[in-house]
């Protein structure tokens, strides 16, 4: 009989017997079934402790366990012992454990003791690495998510002591074959240990039986678990420890979970999404006839953005106009079916207004502003309702618009010419630069949004998304509907949460999206939610939420900012650099000052592996002659990186970087600019009563960069670690399309982590 059988024969009685986990004798036959080595053992029914045992164990030694559904952590309970192996030793162990569970668990977990497991004393290893943990776990956003780390009672003390990556190695055995995990545990610490690959050089288990533990779980997660079939879903299924001899690792002890159900991926209506972002008629719900409110910013804004009078009509009953936009009385009396419709009202209106539209069918779509929703006691009344309408809706196969929100900031589409941000344009000023545009934002937080497009004015987003509460369309449906239009180069994600299963969907769309050379940046917030509530297992602690998802989005190809500066930073890399070639790690870089070349050089990072390159003779040649000539030779030595002191001109700095750029030696280059030194035109136009020192001059480096920046092929990344006084600098090199930062340290690591991150596709 195959191990999935066995599984689903095993579990299915479970169930019928009210459980919802395996005990461990039924785990032990179910691994054997998979291949997976353990203990041999028996097991002692209750009221059958004076009865021979069934047959002999190898060895000395035995260990006796106490089986039962409610007691998950044997030891604590004192349910475990190693005694000799003779049938008086066994007898008494039994009768202790039994004492043990009355006396620290009270008679109800004593009375649910079901028999006494005696195995095969297996020697382990005590050494760091000869005891291996492995533990999947069912995400409600990802599915099942696989954990192997260093194991024995402080598994969960050990993964915390290790770097990401190191001491546990997380992946989706949805997306990564039993081969890649492999291959992915084998560059970590733990994965290291086990192979015998550190300095130590002590095999601890061979490749072989990895790879059977591997593809065992994998098996179970894509055969067994949630699917129709089967009709479960295994929401934990540990082996903590497997002992590892040498040459097998045998599973000593195990912990399986499961519930009744199949969790399905969400259906998305991507052609309503499409006519939602570029939609050809509007509808404003909540636009005031006298003041300026959300709803008659949001007017003013598709004005502004040239949007066609004929396809904006504002609800209103009581005028004719605003702003010489037709009014109607309600939303039955549209003359159109509204591609989309944005309703800027109180919450308790909404549920109206949805059974309105749902009436009348006259919205495609709409975003829903309102705030309160779900949170207060009228809030979650009014939440419900427009849920139960929408569910009530769908089920009568009724057409139902797609929602955005609600507590929604709202949309701006570039190529729909709309923008619902109910900002004022004097909090929020529209780019002025006309960007590189190969950019989509999608957030989950619209004050996230709105302070990204503020901080990088120079990018002008293609389209920027607050996705609201996703009461109905999320993140993961916005991502496929941008990947469908196939235009956005960069798609940069903000996430809290996900609807069940969506999680694993982003993940193979952003697979999708790299195999299509488009690139991924994601912040996940609520990195301290760890999932550390769930006592009863290890796994759910180990692989908590946020360290799950960030390590599947990173495996499916996305780049995880790890700070709101890195995603800043990283998001203009992705978006001013794509047309650069990143053809390796050799770093050239130039400072007007020494710390800044002492932070270059400190801040080298060793994944992959950068370094300061060594100047080709005809670079080297061409710096020297660069110093001669400016009289700096006697006052720079040439290293890299180059430090051409506070003496350099802005010339100096264009001359040495355009040598860095042209030296077959140098990948990439960072250039460090500290704007303090008369030497430069740094200052604001109008500061300088001379007038010579102003960015706008000709000379200045505004005016050099750009075109160096431009023609290289190879990125480049300029810093101006300065104060406000040299925001125009900043401004100057920016909408000039050079990516420039505030700080040489963190630009480092972001710069680098952007390469590691093209090279790696």
């Amino acid at each position: 009989m195959s191990m999935l059988a066995v599984a689903t024969g095993l579990i299915r009685t479970a169930i019928a017997e009210g459980r919802d986990t395996l005990l461990e004798p039924e785990l032990y036959t179910l691994l054997q079934a998979g291949g997976i080595a353990t203990p041999a053992f028996y097991t002692i029914p209750t009221g059958s402790e004076d009865k021979p045992a069934p047959f002999v164990l190898p060895g000395p030694k035995v260990v006796v366990k106490v089986v039962s559904q409610l007691i998950t952590h044997k030891t604590e309970m004192g349910g475990v012992r190693i005694v000799a192996n003779t049938p008086e030793a066994i007898a008494a162990a039994a009768s202790e454990i039994r004492a043990n569970v009355l006396q620290r668990g009270g008679q109800q977990l004593a009375a649910s003791i079901r028999e006494i497991l005696v195995s095969e004393f297996v020697k382990g290893d005590d050494s760091l690495g000869g005891q291996l943990f492995v533990g999947l776990r069912h995400s409600e956003d990802f599915g099942p998510v696989l954990a192997v780390g260093f194991g024995g009672l402080d598994a969960e003390e050990m993964a915390e002591c290790f770097l990401p990556g190191q001491g546990t190695v997380l992946g989706s055995p949805v997306l990564t074959t039993p081969e890649a995990f492999q291959s992915k545990l084998a560059n970590s610490f733990v994965g290291r240990r086990l192979s015998g690959a550190t300095r130590e050089a002590k095999r601890r288990a061979t490749d072989d039986s990895l790879r059977c533990v591997l593809q065992f779980f994998n098996d179970v997660a894509t055969g067994l678990s949630n699917t129709p079939e089967a009709g479960f879903v295994v929401t934990d299924f540990e082996i903590n420890p497997f002992f590892a001899t040498g040459d097998r690792l045998v599973a000593v002890d195990a912990f399986l979970k499961f519930r009744p159900g199949c969790v399905q991926f969400r259906t998305t209506f991507l052609d309503q999404v499409s006519t939602l972002l570029k939609p050809k008629t509007v509808a404003i719900l909540g636009v005031s006839a006298k003041d300026v409110n959300p709803g008659r910013v949001i007017l003013r804004n598709l004005l502004r953005d040239q949007f066609p009078l004929d396809g904006i009509r504002v609800i209103r009953s009581d005028c004719a106009q605003v702003d010489g936009v037709t009014c109607c009385a309600s939303i039955t009396d549209l003359p159109w079916r509204a591609d989309l419709a944005v309703v800027a009202v109180g919450a308790q209106q909404l549920p109206d207004i949805i059974r309105e539209v749902l009436s009348t069918g006259k919205a495609v779509s709409m975003v829903l502003i309102p705030g309160g929703m779900g949170e207060t006691e009228e809030g979650q009344e009014a939440d419900q309702a427009v849920r139960d309408a929408m569910d009530q809706a769908r089920a009568e196969g009724l057409y139902t618009p797609v929602l955005v929100g609600p507590n929604c900031l709202g949309i701006r589409s570039r190529p729909g010419r709309y923008d619902t941000l109910f900002i004022p344009s004097t909090k929020l000023p529209l780019p002025t630069a006309g960007g590189p545009g190969n950019v989509a934002l999608v957030c989950q937080s619209g004050a996230f949004l709105i302070t990204r497009m503020n901080d990088l004015p120079f990018i002008d987003p293609r389209y920027a998304i607050s996705t609201g509460n996703q009461m109905d369309l999320t993140l993961t449906d916005f991502f496929e509907a941008l990947l469908d239009e196939g235009v956005s180069e960069v798609l940069g994600l903000y996430i809290e949460g996900f609807q069940p299963l969506d999680g694993l969907r982003l993940a193979k769309l952003i697979r999708r999206a790299r195999r299509d050379g488009r690139d991924v940046l994601v912040y996940k917030a609520g990195r301290t939610s760890e999932g550390r509530t769930a006592s009863s297992s290890h796994t759910a602690s180990i692989s908590g939420d946020y360290a799950s998802c960030t390590e599947v989005l990173k495996d499916a190809g996305a780049l995880v900012a790890t700070s709101f500066e890195e995603f800043n930073l990283l998001l203009t890399c992705m978006s001013l650099m794509r047309s650069k070639p990143v053809c390796g790690t050799r770093l050239g870089a130039l400072s007007n000052a020494g710390f800044e070349t002492v932070g270059i050089a400190d801040n080298l990072i060793s994944s992959p592996k950068f370094s300061l390159a060594t100047y080709s003779e005809s670079g080297a040649e061409c710096i020297q002659g660069i110093l001669k000539d400016n009289r700096l030779s006697a006052l720079v030595n040439l290293r890299n990186p180059l430090d051409i002191t506070p003496m350099a001109s802005d010339k100096v700095y264009a001359d040495c970087l355009q040598a860095m750029v042209d030296d077959p030696n140098i990948d990439a280059v960072v250039v460090g600019v500290i704007p303090l030194t008369p030497a430069m035109k740094t200052l604001p136009p109008g500061v300088d009563p001379r007038g010579i020192d102003t960015v706008d001059a000709p000379t200045g480096l505004p005016a050099l960069f750009p075109p160096i920046v431009a023609a290289a092929r190879k990125p480049v990344v300029v810093t101006v670690d300065s104060g406000a006084l040299y925001d125009p600098l900043v401004d100057g090199l920016r909408n000039g399309g050079v990516p420039t930062f505030r700080s040489v340290d963190s630009a480092m690591r972001a710069f680098q982590r952007y390469l590691g991150y093209r090279l790696a596709r």
